[in-house]
């Protein structure tokens, strides 16, 4: 591939990155907040956190089939991106709605949004396959992440000041969010058609269809452990991760800033070390990296348990940014490690397929639970905390015990690994 268009596609993929981040700081922060002013109740919330990617990862069966019909992985984004975009303008207009209709309408809206936020994911996996070399993935996703994560923060902290500044105007304040973020996704479209995609077609989806059959074989660290780890372990956060928010302005009674605080705090810790444990993993390895976070994630809500200070639980939410971050790049390099470049868009629907499950069955059960378990401390949450990091230890078991490196890494243990994220590694370690 032509180096000038390499060099114009990465800066396109950063571009779009950022405007992508701060529509997600708009959309995906304030979709529950915007869901509770339209009267959603705590199971409903669950259900709005839990059925878009239930019915978005179903979609992922037939996500190579789609690639397929339109002919380019490009083409597949920009559908993809297009159809989000318009979902988040038609969001904005639920408020002018009857309430009941709106959070329907604004229900359905967030399930196209996520589905065509997650339809453009595969195929963008395999495209930037393409652009950077195995050597320098990590690396690389954890400097773009670090933008995602500037972007995403200010996003975040953009929509909450509009919201604190038309708070006494009804809905207003959403409808401008929503729409704003609608303009971010449109800006993001435009840097995606920058892109080059080469015609050698080595990428696209290849004669043999991937099954999950063939997703759960035992080749090359390939191990089914991997996807039952990463089930239960999203099973057990998403027991919780949906009532954060009601929590937080429920119980807690937390501003807008505040919530922005609590809700994005981690986001940012995660995006601002992915470059840290990306270059970790180019050295020791991502299954290295995915073992660290399995060790610590399930640390994270018993950590919430022990206080309402809002500074305590801002300093909970890096911690829980910073160890996420080793799961998301773990997860990111081992797929683009393991599969080959015409299976990387079948393999990353797949794992976007078993996430989207694990995320409604959590959600659904952390919504019974939410109203049936005994108060602790004051509340049920506290209750729903020990169970989400029950399921989440257990998570770590199969990780541990069955998963393996596919390829030659540097050895360290946890202190060498913490070294690395602390401190950096070293030019001379990078070979």
């Amino acid at each position: 591939m032509p180096r000038q268009y390499i060099n114009r596609s990465v800066n396109a993929s950063l571009n779009d990155g950022a405007a992508w981040a701060a529509m997600s700081g708009f959309a995906d922060t304030y979709s529950v907040p915007m869901a509770m002013a339209l009267g959603a109740s705590t199971s409903t919330v669950g259900l709005l956190k839990s059925l878009p990617f239930l019915i978005s990862s179903a979609a992922q069966i037939f996500i190579e089939k789609f690639i397929k019909a339109v002919g380019r992985c490009r083409r597949a984004i920009l559908i993809s991106v297009a159809v989000q975009a318009l979902s988040l303008y038609a969001a904005a207009f639920s408020v002018f709605m009857p309430k009941t209709a709106g959070l329907a309408f604004f229900l359905c809206m967030i399930v196209v949004y996520t589905a065509a936020g997650n339809a453009a994911s595969a195929p963008w996996s395999a495209l930037m396959g393409e652009y950077i070399p195995p050597a320098k993935r990590g690396s690389f996703f954890g400097f773009r992440y670090q933008i995602v994560g500037i972007a995403f923060f200010a996003g975040s902290y953009l929509a909450s000041r509009i919201l604190d500044l038309l708070k006494g105007r009804g809905l207003l304040g959403f409808f401008v969010v929503f729409t704003v973020a609608g303009l971010l996704r449109t800006v993001s479209f435009f840097q995606i058609t920058r892109m080059y995609e080469p015609r050698t077609d080595f990428h696209m989806p290849g004669a043999s269809r991937v099954n999950f059959l063939s997703a759960l074989d035992f080749r090359k660290g390939r191990s089914p452990a991997l996807f039952f780890s990463v089930f239960l372990m999203l099973l057990g956060t998403y027991i919780a991760a949906p009532y954060f928010s009601v929590y937080s302005l429920k119980e807690l009674k937390s501003s807008y800033p505040q919530f922005m605080v609590l809700m994005t705090i981690g986001q940012l810790m995660t995006y601002m070390l992915m470059r840290r444990w990306g270059r970790a993993a180019d050295v020791y390895g991502s299954v290295k990296i995915l073992k660290s976070a399995f060790l610590l994630i399930p640390t994270v809500p018993l950590l919430w348990s022990l206080s309402r200070n809002f500074f305590y639980l801002s300093a909970v939410e890096a911690f829980s940014g910073t160890v996420w971050g080793a799961y998301q790049i773990g997860m990111n390099n081992f797929i683009f490690e393991t599969f080959p470049a015409h299976s990387r868009a079948g393999y990353n629907a797949f794992f976007i397929f078993t996430s989207g499950v694990a995320q409604f069955i959590g959600a659904m059960s952390g919504a019974w639970l939410y109203g049936h378990l005994p108060r602790i401390w004051g509340s049920p949450f506290v209750s729903l905390l020990f169970i989400s990091g029950a399921v989440r230890a257990v998570a770590a078991v199969p990780m541990f015990a069955l998963v393996r490196e596919i390829r030659e890494v540097r050895p360290a243990g946890p202190f060498k690994i913490i070294k690395a994220l602390l401190f950096g590694i070293k030019p001379e370690t990078e070979k």
